[in-house]
């Protein structure tokens, strides 16, 4: 099982696009500088522009300047909704959600700072592999589903909830990116209406409803594409990889949910039932928001599995990341203490009973000084009633 190099590999902050980066990136080479923003290196591309390490020579940090292509930036009307869902992400403050520094224009481009983080993301490590190990997949879902309910608490959805846009740090911290600005990024608004049959989303994690049209998308929507990312991370591809596009959004609306124990025989009952329900046809039959299926992940147990393949799985996996991500150790440490222990209770029996002999003495000295104080309180009554003393 290999592992990507995090150590020297820049993270694309949105899967690759070369129409989007052709719009952008020459653009930026004549010049060093957007703004008060330094540039540094280009971080990747995507759907939604350009990313680059930069530094905010004003507040003096490093960030990932996500920069829109021109002709975004020429639209009056996208700029207003833009900067209003820019101001309203600014707000969400999570240890799960990458936070917005800044939005705004500078020489003629449409910008938005955010959060640098130092580490890879879901997508990367999804590559050259057949699935991730079942602990590693179910963390990152919990992380993520907390960062969907904080945001769904403020009143916003995220529309585009897929592997490259769950970035994981060194320590583990899984961190949500783009958080409520895909559809004013994405979305037509020349006559401040959003034009019937808008599609906002990566084909390969979209609900049914957002398919059709994205103003339909809802919290649930996001839910869905959670459960597609899981499906994906439990077997190594999205639920429905083949064919064109048309073909994809038509298997999201009509086809059955695939089980993902047909690719992955090792994946629990139990996680199948979540993942199906999350990505249910009907978007009423899911859970209705991100705190339901955080009730339902937090069931999950992976007891009497300790010792079989998923178990040693993950313990590889373990082994291969300890340096760049130490926070899953921490999380697989206690099924190894479990291990050895089996090993050892003899040695913990003789502990236990050359441990007692402490309370033991301590009960006996105190009879014994009990005692001592009665006989010498009854010499005293003794003394005090003899006549003549």
């Amino acid at each position: 099982m290999t592992q990507p190099d995090v150590s020297s590999d820049p993270i694309p902050v949105d899967e690759p696009d070369a129409e989007s980066a052709d719009s952008a990136s020459p653009q930026l080479a004549q010049f060093a500088r957007l703004g008060k923003y330094a540039i540094q290196g280009t971080l990747g591309s995507g759907g939604m522009g350009s990313v680059y390490q930069a530094v905010d020579t004003e507040a003096n940090r490093t960030v990932a300047l996500k920069i829109l292509p021109r002709e975004r930036a020429e639209n009056p009307a996208l700029v207003k909704r833009f900067q209003q869902e820019a101001a309203a992400a600014k707000q969400l403050r999570h240890e799960n959600i990458v936070s917005v520094f800044d939005a705004g224009q500078a020489d003629g481009l449409l910008y938005i700072a955010l959060e640098y983080i130092d580490g890879t993301d879901v997508a990367k490590l999804l590559k050259g592999r057949a699935a991730l190990p079942l602990r590693r997949s179910l963390e990152i879902i919990k992380q993520v589903a907390r960062a969907l309910d904080h945001a769904f608490k403020q009143g916003i959805v995220h529309r585009d909830v897929k592997p490259s846009n769950m970035l994981i740090k060194r320590n583990g911290t899984v961190k949500l990116t783009d958080m409520g600005l895909a559809r004013s990024v994405d979305e037509t608004l020349d006559s401040g209406v959003t034009r019937v049959g808008t599609t906002v989303g990566t084909v390969d994690y979209m609900a049914p409803e957002q398919a059709r049209d994205s103003k339909a998308a809802d919290i649930r929507s996001d839910i869905y594409s959670l459960g597609c990312a899981w499906y994906h991370m439990l077997t190594g591809s999205p639920p429905f990889p083949k064919g064109s596009i048309t073909n994809k959004l038509y298997a999201h609306i009509s086809s059955p949910r695939p089980d993902p124990r047909d690719v992955n025989p090792d994946v629990p009952e139990q996680i199948v039932k979540i993942v199906r329900k999350m990505m249910a046809r009907d978007a009423a039959k899911r859970y209705p928001t991100p705190a339901d299926l955080l009730e339902a992940l937090e069931r999950v147990s992976f007891r009497g599995d300790a010792f079989s393949n998923r178990f040693l799985s993950v313990l590889s996996d373990v082994v291969q990341v300890a340096e760049a991500e130490p926070a899953v150790i921490v999380e697989e440490a206690p099924l190894l203490s479990r291990r050895r222990s089996a090993t050892r209770r003899p040695t913990r029996r003789r502990r236990k009973r050359s441990s007692n002999w402490l309370p033991e003495f301590g009960r006996v000295l105190g009879i014994v000084l009990g005692g001592l104080l009665a006989v010498t309180a009854l010499w005293w009554a003794v003394v005090a009633w003899i006549p003549g003393k």
